[in-house]
Parts: C-alpha cells; sequence; structure tokens
C-alpha cells in the first residue's frame, strides 16, 4: 500500500510539473476543465448522491458550461476581484460549518440538492482560480501548491511526532490539533519561500501571513471533504489513483486555498500598479 501511494505520488509529481510549465494557458485550462470539473464532477455527484448515466451526463454538462461562463466573466473589469472574494468566502463558510458535522448527513441514498449546489460552486471556485493563475504565470501554480504541500507534510510530521488531541474526531478522527499547527508553520514558511519565485508579486513578511491562511483554508477544504465522504459512508470519492484515491481527495486543499490565493495576487499587483 505505501509503495503504491509513494509510485502513484512522484507519477503524480512529474505529471503535474510537466502540465504546469510545459503547457500554454488554453490547452492547460482544457485539462483543468477535464480534471476538474469531468473527473471531479463524476466524483462529487456520488457525494451528492446523483446517480444514472442521463442525471450525470445533464450535472457534466452544467459543470463545463459554469465553466465557460466563468471564463467569459473572469475577462470583464473588476469580476476577477469579485469571483475570488465571494469563492473565498463561501470556503470561509464551510470552515465554519464544520462546527455542526451532523448538518446535511443524509437519510439514506437520497439526492441532495444543497450539496450538490455547493459542489457546483467549489468545483468551479477551483477550475477558474487555477486557470486564471497559470494565465498569470505558471509560477504562481506552482508557488500555490508549494504552500499546499509544505502544509501537508508539517502536518503529517508534526501530527505523528507529537499526536495530542485530535482535531475533529467525528470527521476525520486521524487529524490532531498539533499536526494543525504544524501546518500552519510550515505553511507560513512555504509562503515566505515562495515569495523568491519568479513572477510572484509579494514579499516575504505577505507570504508568511498569506502561507498561514491558505495552510488553515487548505485544512478546512480537507475537513470539508472527508464530511462529504463520512456522510456517504466511504473512504474515498473513487479508486482512480492507487493509494489516494480520486480527484477530489487530492485536490481539495488546493482547491479551498486557490482562491484566496488568485485574490492576494490580485491584491499586490493592483497595489503595485
Amino acid at each position: 500500500m505505501l509503495r503504491s501511494r509513494v509510485l502513484t505520488a512522484l507519477v503524480m509529481a512529474a505529471v503535474l510539473l510537466t502540465a504546469i510549465f510545459a503547457l500554454d494557458p488554453v490547452p492547460l485550462t482544457v485539462a483543468l476543465a477535464l480534471l476538474v470539473l469531468v473527473v471531479g464532477g463524476l466524483e462529487g455527484a456520488g457525494l451528492a448522491g446523483l446517480h444514472g448515466a442521463v442525471a450525470r451526463t445533464g450535472w457534466i454538462a452544467f459543470l463545463l458550461a459554469l465553466g465557460a461562463g466563468l471564463l467569459l466573466l473572469i475577462h470583464r473589469p473588476g469580476a476577477a476581484v469579485f469571483l475570488f472574494a465571494i469563492a473565498t468566502g463561501i470556503w470561509l463558510g464551510h470552515c465554519i460549518a464544520l462546527a455542526w458535522p451532523d448538518r446535511g448527513r443524509p437519510k439514506g441514498t437520497e439526492l441532495q440538492w444543497r450539496k450538490l449546489f455547493d459542489l457546483a460552486l467549489i468545483l468551479g471556485a477551483t477550475f477558474i482560480s487555477l486557470a486564471w493563475l497559470h494565465a498569470g504565470s505558471p509560477w504562481l501554480v506552482f508557488a500555490l501548491i508549494l504552500v499546499i504541500a509544505g502544509a501537508d507534510i508539517g502536518a503529517y510530521f508534526t501530527g505523528h511526532a507529537i499526536g495530542g488531541t485530535k482535531l475533529a474526531p467525528r470527521i476525520s478522527p486521524g487529524k490532531t490539533r498539533s499536526g494543525a499547527v504544524g501546518g500552519i508553520v510550515a505553511g507560513a514558511l512555504a509562503g515566505a519561500a515562495t515569495s523568491q519565485l519568479p513572477d510572484v508579486p509579494y514579499g516575504p513578511l505577505t507570504g508568511l501571513g498569506a502561507g498561514a491562511l491558505l495552510a488553515l483554508l487548505s485544512i478546512g477544504g480537507d475537513l470539508t471533504l472527508s464530511l462529504m465522504k463520512r456522510h456517504r459512508g466511504i473512504k474515498d470519492t473513487s479508486n482512480l489513483l492507487p493509494g489516494h484515491g480520486g480527484i477530489l481527495d487530492r485536490i481539495d486543499s488546493v482547491g479551498a486555498a486557490a482562491p484566496a490565493f488568485a485574490l492576494l495576487i490580485w491584491f499586490t499587483r493592483a497595489v503595485a500598479a
């Protein structure tokens, strides 16, 4: 299990880095649409209880139309900052809602329209944020991934070394408060380090604070998806990635942090202009 997990992680890292730096914005956006909106959308359908080929085809068509609409809207004056602010607010709301883990629990296998709506917002925000960042510079996407990866690694090793009180035992029993603190500290340090990358418009102090906030949002994203899976009684959203579950299992943290990071980039560029 560990071997397959490590091998899958190495392959994913190689494919991801190649795509980020080798693809131009248009093909990268198409790849994001396939990955986030199509594959992630199919996995999300299961979390919301949407079954049947016709229903799922309609759902994916809706997500692709949403993605196309967001791509058209993002280029209008003032639209980007509005969209990223709304998406960040939605994720902050999801983080607060974790205090009530029984809310939204299905009584059976019925379709949950509210959860489907939430997933559309999450997937749409993830798609447009990453596409916008990459269009600005591949280094921006790389910086975001470095912060989230740093936070994940920091949380993992701190949590295993120190242990202690569980962070959210009813949602994800394996996570500890010490791990969360370690992840936030590691994310802050990674954020400061990313300020030295090409095309990154903020300095080390801003990166330090932003990294901590992004790490916090990434934890919230991870817990939000974990709660959705727990409501459905499943461990992973799919078996697409050996040892890692599905696409949603891998992009939950990045997706939660991407709108806030895009908002930071927009503001730092606006101030510098």
